[in-house]
């Protein structure tokens, strides 16, 4: 609650959510603002050997080595021809595996949401393959599918990561 002085009545403040919004597929998806340390072009990725089809591999930012996953892949959808053009890495803070890469067909926008325009993840969304996904928004028409930063990699997709080297799980 806001106190306004002027005309001495009190206005609930709606909490807002900022989201970062990308293409993946046909979907538009969202990341809180909050996770993402950066937007990159997709740099050069090294392959890991026996990692999950949807690991590219890692790449070496400022010193870091970060794991590479392309969401296209990790979503289960159809592989494309990569478009340079469009396509972007975002870098995310993901509590249980440090920082991670994240390959997208484009980023869209930073987009305000009200916190009450968010219905939680559907049923149909909870399963065991699909529990990265927090909830959706609605907003001006259309539907933006919240991601779950800390839950994109299992706790075994971490775990092969770990083995894979310098990467913290």
């Amino acid at each position: 609650m806001v106190k306004d002085r002027k005309h001495n009545r009190t206005a609930a403040v709606e909490a807002t959510l900022q989201l970062v919004t990308f293409q993946v597929g046909p979907e538009e998806y969202g990341l809180d603002i909050s996770v993402i340390t950066e937007v990159i072009r997709p740099p050069e990725i090294t392959s890991l050997p026996h990692m999950p089809r949807f690991v590219r591999g890692v790449i070496n930012l400022r010193g870091t080595i970060i794991p590479i996953v392309d969401l296209r892949t990790r979503f289960g959808l159809q592989t494309i021809s990569d478009n340079a053009r469009k396509m972007r890495v975002l870098i995310i803070r993901g509590a249980p595996q440090g920082l991670l890469g994240l390959v997208v067909d484009g980023v869209r926008e930073v987009l305000r949401v009200p916190a009450a325009a968010v219905d939680p993840a559907p049923d149909a969304a909870k399963s065991a393959g699909a529990d990265f996904i927090a909830g959706v928004a609605k907003t001006a028409g259309r539907l933006v599918i919240l991601l779950d930063a800390d839950k994109i990699l299992s706790r075994e997709e971490r775990a092969s990561l770990k083995e894979a080297g310098n990467v913290r799980a």
